[in-house]
Formats: C-alpha cells, structure tokens, sequence
C-alpha cells in the first residue's frame, strides 16, 4: 500500500515524501474524482467579469457540504468552488487559488460563523505546509468522512455495497509517521531552510518539529538544520530522507554537489552523536554510497510481533509508513482470508513480504508476484531469514502477466491477496476469477479505482463482503481501505 509501492504498493501523500514505489504517485487528497461534479453546474465564466488572481479575496460563502476530499463546497461564478480547510455550514470568506474547466479551487480567509466541529489545529505550521489537510477536524469526524466517502464511491462507481462494515484500522494521530523526506533551501543571507513543501507551492516550509512525525526522527532536525548551515559547499544537498527502524534511525542526504572532507567529517558527527546511519545519495536514483563514499547496500528492519517475523528492507525500498496501522492491517487481512492451513495462496503486489510472510505461517504456499527485482530479492531474503519454506518470490509486471501463466506457475489457487498501486489492478482483476479463488482481500490507497475493480469482481462473480477504512495518514484526506470478496 503507501503510495506507490515499488511494483504495487505505497500509500505516501506528499508533504513527508517517503520513496514512493513504481507507478505511484503521492497525492494529498481523498482521491475526488472531478468527473463527479454535475456537466450541468458547468456554466462557463462570464468573460465580462475579469478573471480572479491567485490569493485574490473572492468575498464571502456559506459551505453546502464536504467533498470526498475533505474540501468545503459551494458555489462560484456558475462552478462548484472547493475551499481548503472549510467545514459543512459555515459562512466564510475564501482566497482564490486556482479555476479549471468546471471547479475552482481556493482556501479560507476569514471563518465568520465557525461550524461546532471545527477545532484548533494542533499544529502551528498547518496553514502554511502542505501535507496535512483535516487537523482543523476532530478526529473521530475525519474516520468517519474517509468512511462515507470510501461508502460512496463503491456505491456510485461499483455499484456495490458491503455485507459488513469493517471497524476502522486507526492509530494516534500524532508521532505515527516513521518515514519523511524534506527539502532544503538556502537563502542568500547564508540562512537554511529543512522542511516540507507549503500549500499549492514549491517554496518550502521550516519545520522544527513535525506534529506526525516519529519522535526519533523529529529529534533529527535541529542537528541536521545546524550541519546545513555550516557546509563549505554551499548549496550541495537539495534533500534528507529520514527513517526510523527497528534497529534505529537512518538518514539519506541527496546531493548535486562533492561534499568536502570537512562536510563529511561533520556528518560522520551527527550521525555519531544521534546514534543513527547516514548514506550518501549523489543522483536522483543513484544508489546509495556510505559518508566515506564507499558503494553500500544496507538494510533497515521492522517488525510483526503477532506473526514473530522480522523484515529487512534498504533504506530505499518502499515499507509503510506508519508500523502500528500495518500491524493491524496484515492481521484483519489474514483474518478475513480465514486460513485453515491447506489453503495456497496469491500475494500480488507483494513488495518485500509485509504480507506475504505472514500468509505463510497460515497455509500451505504463498506465491508472492512482484514488478520491481530488487524488492523479489528483498522477500527471498526475509522467507530466508524467518525460515519460511514455503513462499516462492516472482518478479513480473502484472499488467502484462495472464491468468494462464499464473496458474502454470503457481498451479490451484484458494485465495488471493493483492495490494495495488493508485491506478489499481484491472488488468488482472478483468480475469482473477479464472483462478476461482474462494476469497479475495484487495488492500487498496484509492477508492476510486477499487470501486472500479470491485465491478470487476462482481462481473466475475464474487460479492462484497466487507469493506473498512484502514487510517494509514491521520489529518491527511488520504484513504486507505480494505475489501473481501467471496465467491458463494
């Protein structure tokens, strides 16, 4: 799952940036899908009236609702106006941001008559940086926004509604996120800028302590801020990825210029005195070399506790970014599949093993599909690892890969498991039901694309069993969720 994982999973909204996996893009929304705002209410603008500048005052609303992305909704010069940070109710006063064929887009002003939801946002960098979105909405309010929007879409979309309402997968809202990517910017005045990306804009945001960031990696910014500004290579690193891991912390710092010896020396210090590893990063891509500048191919770990597994990763793999809802995502996966030990099983989209290890100590076999090589190496290595025989790691783009091949190399198939990128599986959710798998969990980072593909496996015969919110990025308007199929 997030965002994109390397071959299928990844759920990673922009503002934290961790390495999303191929074909995936992080994105900062509920997955709205624009196609839904009437063609009627398309009027178009009246060329008389000058168009609007970005951050012109566009005066004053009231919010009819909430879109499926968390954005107040009303109307603007004929089109549906979606404003930033607005809540059901309200009369507001709104910046313009941006207009497009049917929508515009804008952020609140001035919240004249505040809805009794509304609350103070937690974090005082929240109005300027981009990658949270609901911290203005009670918690509990926003579970239950990803829920009727992840309800509606399967409805509107798939046609489909659930059997059973899955409780929602949540974990605290704060300290949750164990992976970040920050940008740096250095002023003329010599002054460094460590931090996120602002709202509808490239310039960057200084953070001194980020509201979901994991304590550990939060302890990192101060050190790392100071070592920027005394580089003798001005301008050298343009970003820091952090991790936090089992064993500890791990830092990449991405450069476009050779750091001195002294640079590297003062690294080397930082990483001594906060306990942590550190690897250089020359190109975007490039692979990672240690702060001396010797080739290295590390490895990270976390763990399942229920499943007593370890997984190893590199740095630069993809893992998901928040250990606690992860932990409670494989174990509802595996429940809904209801293993009874003889069963073999298809784990597409398999990364390096977050799923597939654990299917194994419930059955017979698991066959792991993967796109990406390195990630198939990673999984052969952690089945090693755990003294799991009975999982087979194979890399193919299931874009490409047919049924008919899969059941030549993988042979009867119980049930499946699969856990796509954004644009989701249709490729190979169009014939899965050849496989004639009695369960299928789909692990899905965009509602829209698995209403798309429940339809599919309805068409194939399968039904909606169940269906609940998995809250993988808490205050963001990401949505991650979780859906069995059965075949009767």
């Amino acid at each position: 799952m997030s965002h994109g994982k390397n071959g299928g999973k990844g759920r990673n909204p922009g503002k934290l940036g961790s390495k999303p996996r191929a074909g995936k893009k992080p994105k900062n929304s509920l997955d709205f899908d624009f196609s839904q705002v009437p063609k009627r209410n398309a009027v178009r603008r009246d060329e008389t009236v000058p168009a609007a500048r970005p951050n012109q005052r566009l005066g004053e609303f009231v919010i009819d609702r909430l879109s499926h992305d968390g954005r107040g909704v009303t109307q603007w010069q004929g089109k549906t106006l979606f404003v930033a940070d607005a809540l059901a109710g309200e009369r507001i006063t709104a910046r313009f941001i941006s207009e497009h064929g049917r929508y515009a887009e804008a952020v609140v002003d001035e919240v004249i008559e505040p809805a009794v939801q509304r609350q103070l946002p937690p974090c005082p960098h929240y109005r300027l940086c981009g990658g949270c979105q609901l911290q203005h909405i009670p918690e509990a309010l926003q579970i239950q926004l990803k829920q009727d929007a992840l309800l509606e879409q399967m409805q509107r979309w798939g046609g489909l509604t659930p059997r059973h309402i899955l409780p929602a997968i949540q974990s605290p809202g704060t300290g949750y996120r164990s992976r970040a990517r920050l940008g740096v910017w250095y002023e003329n005045d010599g002054t460094v800028t460590l931090g996120f990306r602002q709202r509808q804009s490239k310039q960057l945001t200084q953070i001194d302590a980020c509201l979901v960031l994991a304590p550990a990696l939060n302890r990192l910014l101060a050190p790392l801020r100071a070592w920027l500004g005394e580089l003798e290579s001005a301008g050298a690193v343009t970003h820091i990825e952090l991790i936090e891991a089992g064993a500890g912390t791990g830092v990449i710092v991405r450069h476009i210029k050779r750091l001195t010896t002294a640079d590297k020396q003062g690294l080397r210090q930082l990483a001594d005195e906060q306990q942590c590893q550190a690897w250089l990063q020359g190109d975007k891509g490039a692979a990672l070399s240690t702060i001396e500048g010797e080739a290295s191919d590390p490895r990270l770990d976390y763990s399942l506790p229920d499943f007593a597994v370890e997984l190893g990763f590199h740095p630069q793999d993809f893992i998901q970014v928040n250990p606690t809802v992860n932990r409670q995502m494989v174990n509802q996966a595996l429940n809904l599949l209801n293993l009874g030990g003889t069963e073999r099983v298809l784990d597409l989209f398999c990364g390096i093993g977050n799923f597939t290890l654990p299917l194994a100590q419930r059955s017979a076999a698991v066959f792991g599909v993967e796109a990406v090589e390195a990630m198939v190496v990673r999984g052969r290595e952690n089945a090693a690892r755990n003294g799991l025989q009975n999982v087979t790691f194979m890399a193919a783009d299931l874009s490409k890969l047919s049924v008919n091949q899969l059941h030549q190399r993988c042979g009867r198939i119980d049930a499946i498991l699969l856990d796509p990128p954004r644009d989701g599986a249709r490729e190979i959710v169009s014939s899965i039901g050849q496989l004639a798998a009695k369960r299928i969990v789909y692990v899905s980072c965009n509602p829209a694309t698995l209403a798309r593909d429940a339809k599919l496996l309805a068409a194939s015969g399968y039904q909606l069993d169940s269906l609940g919110v998995l809250d993988m990025f808490p205050h963001t308007a990401h949505v991650e969720s979780m859906a069995l199929f059965v075949r009767p």
